[in-house]
């Protein structure tokens, strides 16, 4: 029996640092990087967009960065506690809107996880929940990827 994962936007170079399904499995949040995952030659792209009715990608709506080379400087990462909650953040800014994926836990219990996006103009947020409990390893980010200056605890890294 193959079990194929329910998000599948990656392409085949690239491996997933976090996937899920969103909207009940009409949509996917990835973060895709190459592996190996290195300084040198590493990239992270985020994708965004609609699966089919077979759990695939019907549709990409969002990819950022276009350009492969240098797209690890162009995202920040952070896990940190803030008032109880520990979050394991990636984010990055495409035009007027700032997305930050995200998971949220206090002790044990998983909280939330998705992806935010706000608008730089008005700061106005909409958080795309994802509709299952995802794999994030941010920690393959470490030292590869710019501190978010942009947490509720200020300036964090990957720690």
């Amino acid at each position: 029996m193959t079990i194929v994962p329910a998000a599948q936007a990656c392409e085949e170079d690239l491996v997933p640092l976090f996937a899920c399904e969103a909207a009940n499995g009409r949509k996917f949040v990835e973060l895709c990087a190459s592996s190996p995952l290195d300084a040198e030659s590493g990239s992270l792209v985020y994708r965004f967009g609609a699966l089919g009715a077979d759990g695939t990608e019907s549709s990409v709506e969002l990819e950022y960065p276009k350009e492969r080379a240098g797209s690890l400087q162009r995202f920040f990462a952070a896990t940190y506690t803030h008032r109880g909650i520990y979050t394991q953040s990636v984010r990055f800014v495409s035009g007027a809107f700032g997305y930050t994926v995200f998971t949220r836990a206090k002790g044990l219990r998983e909280l939330d996880a998705g992806v935010e996006v706000r608008d730089r103009r008005t700061g106005k947020s909409t958080v795309i929940a994802c509709s299952e409990r995802p794999r994030f390893y941010i920690f393959e980010l470490k030292d590869l990827v710019p501190c978010d200056d942009e947490t509720p605890v200020g300036t964090a890294c990957v720690q």
